[in-house]
């Protein structure tokens, strides 16, 4: 037995505040991201879908495509929010499977929100795939029978933790393959321990962030292409899932895939066009998007990108 001893004690208690200081602040980070959505919901999107939602075409320009099973707040407020942001005549497509799809119909009557959209089941596409499996939606996503069920060539992709923070223009549009950069950062929080007793400092300490987005090598000149949100060009990514698809491990990210493959096929568009897109290591005030701003902005960075996006959505509201 070990005996107890109050100099061990203290610092097996340093130890885990060292470990658990970083998920902390990133969960805190995480509710401030998800309680800004809520009520850009509540108080603007909803409203505005109510009221306002103007869908009066059957033929598009471009199409929204949100490959979720998870439905929920955040599903909804993407949705929205991705329409208002998006060029007039641009449509939207769901994919999901069978049981959630119902979820989500159900989810727009209960808001009273009149949407017009086209709707795939993932069973009837590929039964074998998971959406909620990472290795299964990448293989799906490297497969040139998903890109060519869809029905319109110009695609916007995005998952409920990217954003459009301000109006996008069509011209995003004319670009075969576009995402955030693939720009590598470690960023370091600094903590410090308190006394219980009198409420001194007692303790100073340092955490990194894992290292994040290191760029391949096969990504070089352009490195950009963060899929989460991210103009694609339907014809481009069916041609590429058939000459490489199969030659892909089933752990490599799609957007990693189709990033390393783009330079064969077109002329990449400089990097400073994919920072005026969307940003996800490092944050560009002036970009229109983001994917997961909550795991990589600070705190102060994160309340200036929700600041930006509430005007965005307010200033539309009241044109």
């Amino acid at each position: 037995m070990v005996a107890y001893n109050e100099n061990n004690q203290s610092d097996q208690n340093l130890k885990f505040n060292t470990q658990a200081a970083l998920p902390m602040l990133l969960e805190y980070r995480k509710y401030i991201w998800l309680s800004h959505c809520e009520y850009i919901l509540k108080d603007f999107l909803i409203p505005w879908a109510q009221t306002k939602l103007n869908q009066t075409k059957d033929k598009y320009e471009q199409i929204i495509v949100l490959i979720e099973n998870r439905i929920d707040k955040q599903w909804l407020f993407t949705v929205l929010n991705t329409i208002l942001m998006c060029p007039e005549n641009t449509g939207i497509c769901f994919i999901t499977d069978s049981k959630n799809e119902g979820l989500a119909k159900s989810i727009l009557i209960n808001h009273n929100i009149d949407l017009k959209a086209i709707w795939y089941q993932i069973d009837s596409i590929e039964p074998a795939i998971n959406l909620e499996n990472n290795t299964s939606f990448n293989r799906f996503m490297k497969s040139s029978n998903f890109w060519e069920i869809l029905p319109y060539e110009n695609i916007l992709i995005i998952q409920t933790d990217a954003l459009l923070s301000e109006p996008l223009p069509k011209y995003f549009f004319d670009v075969g393959y576009l995402g955030a950069p693939f720009l590598p950062r470690v960023r370091s929080e600094y903590f410090s321990n308190r006394s219980q007793v009198n409420g001194e400092i007692t303790n100073f300490f340092k955490v990194d962030t894992p290292f994040n987005c290191s760029p391949n090598k096969d990504i070089y000149p352009h490195f950009y292409g963060n899929g989460g949100l991210s103009i694609r060009r339907r014809s481009l990514m069916s041609e590429i899932c058939k000459k490489y698809g199969r030659l892909s491990p089933d752990n490599e990210q799609e957007d990693v895939f189709f990033s390393r493959h783009l330079n064969e096929f077109l002329t990449p568009v400089p990097v400073h066009i994919a920072k005026a897109f969307a940003f996800e290591t490092i944050y560009y005030k002036s970009s229109i998007g983001s994917h997961a701003a909550w795991k990589y902005l600070s705190t102060d960075e994160l309340a200036d990108y929700c600041d930006k996006h509430l005007r965005e959505v307010w200033a539309l509201m009241n044109e």
